[in-house]
């Protein structure tokens, strides 16, 4: 079984400002580390959890993983591809789903909401409708396909939100 996840020496500082005045460029910056120097190896099919307190770098990792930021030291590969290099490989490979969904459109539907984003995620136009249908079957709204999502319930903005994350990860 190979390494999904590889993480090396993994540092990531972010500049503090607290005031205007620390966004001038010939203030010092004063730096917040969120993670410093993390190793970490998950492998492939294993089932892992990331727990710790507030301020913790738990979202920082993730970002990190999904090439949303870059480290400020260290290195990181998802199935083998480095997260600083393959930027556009592994937003392929890896679908972030927050907590706070406010990325669909409330006025449109579940269906039209994941046509929207599969065209954004550039898939084939004959193969959408079938896409789609299956990640609505998958987490269980193909009955609520075609109900606004202004109308949806917190879980079901959830699932459709899991469902996104599948349109592209089932090509």
């Amino acid at each position: 079984m190979g390494v999904a996840i590889r993480v090396d020496n993994l540092t990531k500082r972010f500049p503090r400002t607290a005031r205007y005045r620390d966004l001038l460029p010939w203030q010092e910056r004063k730096l917040t580390t969120a993670l410093e120097e993390l190793n970490l190896d998950i492998a492939e099919g294993e089932l892992f959890g990331l727990l710790g307190p507030n301020g913790a770098g738990k979202t920082t990792l993730i970002k990190i993983l999904c090439s949303l930021i870059l480290p400020t030291a260290g290195t990181a590969w998802v199935f083998g591809h480095d997260v600083q290099k393959e930027e556009q490989v592994i937003r392929e490979l890896v679908g972030l789903i927050g907590a706070d969904e406010r990325s669909f459109y409330w006025r449109l539907t579940g269906r039209q909401n994941l046509e929207f984003y599969a065209s954004l995620y550039h898939v084939p136009r004959r193969q959408r409708g079938q896409r789609i249908d299956e990640v609505l079957h998958k987490v269980g709204l193909a009955s609520e396909a075609d109900v606004r999502f202004q109308n949806y319930s917190t879980g079901m903005r959830q699932k459709l939100a899991i469902a996104r994350s599948f349109l592209k990860a089932s090509m």
